[in-house]
């Protein structure tokens, strides 16, 4: 996959995986992997003028970043996987291929590379980025399983056949590279496994960790409510016998403090930059914990409204000195 060969994963500015770290793939990783470039070929047969992006193993499974005419949803699944069958059916070897620099530009820009064939006009654009992310004298490489060629480092496992049993999960939308400035791409997710036993417990443990949410029990409890429109995701507005159990939580750990020595102080609920530079806090979150508060929420449109005002005033001046 595209990732692959560049060790860029979808994150900007991320380190590099080396080929010792690829290497070090598990064989469900190498699983995953694999049947992502199996997705990307059922996708092309479907859609063939579908473009692809990222596409690597993550910790429940595998997704792949695309561009395509078809806005890919929930319905669509069924028929993917069903080319993702065949493909698999047919064993197909994952083939590496070393190419040059040249090669590799040259089928990138006929469609070829992340293709099923060539598709002129339709030049395989997000590869032509990721080659240029590869520095020179870097080997550049293809994985090839029947039609569908990938730039990709690697590693796979032998053949399409050794990926066991597979799913579909979702999809989403994605930039390019995280960058919100790029394209808005579709991210298709799945998993995979070695057999069809393990795929099952998988999907069973997540439906019994759904049943135990505690965001859901805790609601079906009377402990507490959660209002994403006045108070937001992940806030929970805690109910009377849910604050009795806060309580005695702050209660048992004020005890244990005290016991082991330590002494309470209570710092602001805000304060100053400096405080939380000093801290260390600020610089490894001050976007998700401690961002900038804008007291004025109208501070631009009354600047705005200002200018005009300024505008307006210097028009009349003129005038005045017009008419006298």
């Amino acid at each position: 996959m595209a990732e692959e060969n560049q060790n860029q994963p979808p994150q900007p500015n991320s380190d590099r995986k080396t080929l010792d770290q690829r290497n070090q793939m598990t064989e469900l990783e190498r699983i995953r992997h694999s049947c992502a470039h199996v997705m990307a070929t059922a996708i092309l047969r479907l859609w063939p003028d579908a473009q692809f992006a990222y596409g690597p193993p993550v910790e429940t499974g595998f997704y792949y970043d695309l561009e395509c005419s078809h806005r890919i949803s929930p319905e669509d699944f069924e028929k993917i996987e069903a080319e993702m069958k065949k493909e698999i059916k047919a064993n197909n070897t994952f083939e590496k291929l070393v190419v040059t620099r040249e090669q590799a530009i040259a089928e990138a820009t006929s469609g070829r590379l992340g293709g099923l064939t060539e598709r002129l006009g339709n030049a395989s654009k997000f590869k032509l980025d990721l080659l240029k992310q590869i520095p020179e004298g870097e080997p550049i490489s293809y994985f090839k399983n029947g039609d569908f060629i990938d730039l990709c480092a690697g590693p796979h496992v032998m053949r399409t056949g050794n990926i066991g049993a597979f799913k579909l999960t979702s999809v989403a939308a994605a930039y390019y590279k995280g960058d919100e400035k790029g394209p808005q791409l579709q991210r298709l997710y799945g998993t995979a496994f070695k057999n069809k036993t393990a795929m099952d417990e998988y999907f069973k443990m997540i439906e019994e960790a759904k049943r135990r949410d505690h965001r859901k029990i805790g609601a079906e409890m009377g402990l507490f409510a959660i209002d994403t429109e006045y108070v937001g995701p992940g806030m929970p507005l805690w109910l009377p016998k849910g604050t009795v159990l806060v309580e005695e939580l702050e209660k048992l750990a004020k005890e244990t403090e005290f016991a082991a020595g330590y002494v309470r102080v209570r710092t602001p609920h805000l304060a100053k930059e400096k405080m939380y530079k000093t801290s260390g806090h600020l610089p490894y979150y001050a976007e998700s914990m401690f961002p900038k508060m804008e007291m004025d929420e109208h501070r631009e449109a009354r600047a705005k409204l200002q200018s005009r005002i300024a505008e307006l005033e210097k028009q009349l001046a003129d005038y005045a000195k017009k008419s006298q």
